[in-house]
């Protein structure tokens, strides 16, 4: 079951979900889900009672018997905050030793004339010039390197990359199952803390968005970091999935009707409905409409 998250900057593609709803949570470690009794259970519990059969060898290797990833849709009518996320080192010194950093994929699933994404610092900007605006509580666009938000762009955010999303942007989110967010600014908004210190600890000046795709096709296949696999999948051609254990898989409905079969059993996803196929199945396919495609989010 999806979870909504109202936003000071939401847009209204997620209206179905309630008023002012700027993140839908699609799966992660929270995300509610009917358990072999027919009760209600967390992803997150589930993992802990099934372990490895469900997360796989890469996720108890790196997060124990947790659920490993957070996968989620936002939709903006205004700027997000101007915001950085630590690596995990740092999130286990500030909140502690269970805690998660945030490196994050985005695919822009839509966007309207105009909008933009900050991706890191501007050039030119010196590193102690971007602390110093931090600093003072002034960093701004000025700052930040600002480049359009194109439908079809796959970026890689690392953690400690100066980022916000803009208004006007519709965009798919993989991440670590992590909800660390220290905000540079809030663009004047009131009500919500800002972050100054954790930012400037979390901040690598130099680090942009890496491009990693483009035309809802991601370069070389896969997008491969330490902290996650992403993968865009077109389903008019059956697909023929096989796990050595290794990942549990979430798969997302982007665009089309995605059909994802096993031995015994299918699921048909609308548009932005998600299924999490557990590590331990070792043949699945994915397959459905012409113009079906589908996120398919894993540990490498």
């Amino acid at each position: 079951m999806p979870a909504a998250s109202v936003r000071p900057w939401a847009g209204k593609r997620l209206a179905a979900h309630g008023q002012d709803i700027g993140e839908l949570w699609l799966a992660g470690p929270g995300s509610v889900v009917v358990d072999r009794d027919g009760g209600p259970a967390t992803l997150d519990g589930l993992a802990s009672t099934l372990g490895e059969a469900f997360v796989g060898e890469a996720a108890m290797e790196r997060y124990g018997a947790r659920f490993p990833l957070l996968a989620k849709l936002i939709d903006a009518a205004d700027w997000l905050s101007l915001q950085v996320h630590p690596d995990d080192a740092l999130a286990r010194e500030l909140v502690g030793p269970d805690a998660v950093g945030k490196t994050e994929a985005w695919v822009v699933l839509d966007a309207a004339a105009g909008a933009e994404l900050i991706v890191g610092a501007a050039d030119g900007v010196s590193e102690a010039e971007l602390r110093g605006a931090i600093a003072r509580g002034t960093a701004g666009r000025v700052e930040c390197r600002v480049q359009p938000a194109i439908a079809g762009d796959v970026l890689l955010i690392r953690a400690g990359t100066l980022h916000a999303i803009g208004g006007g942007t519709f965009l798919y989110e993989l991440q670590q199952p992590s909800d660390l967010t220290f905000r540079v600014s809030d663009w004047g908004r009131t009500g919500r803390q800002v972050h100054v210190e954790p930012s400037l600890r979390a901040l690598v000046a130099g680090a942009v968005a890496e491009p990693r795709g483009r035309d809802f096709r991601v370069d070389d296949g896969g997008l491969e970091v330490p902290e996650l696999r992403l993968e865009l999948l077109s389903t008019a051609e059956r697909a023929e999935r096989r796990s050595s254990g290794r990942s549990l898989a979430v798969v997302t409905a982007l665009r089309g009707s995605v059909t994802a079969r096993g031995e015994g059993w299918a699921e048909t996803l609308r548009p932005f409905e998600t299924l999490v196929v557990p590590a331990a199945l070792a043949a699945w396919s994915l397959d459905g409409a012409s113009d079906g495609l589908a996120a398919i989010g894993t540990l490498p």
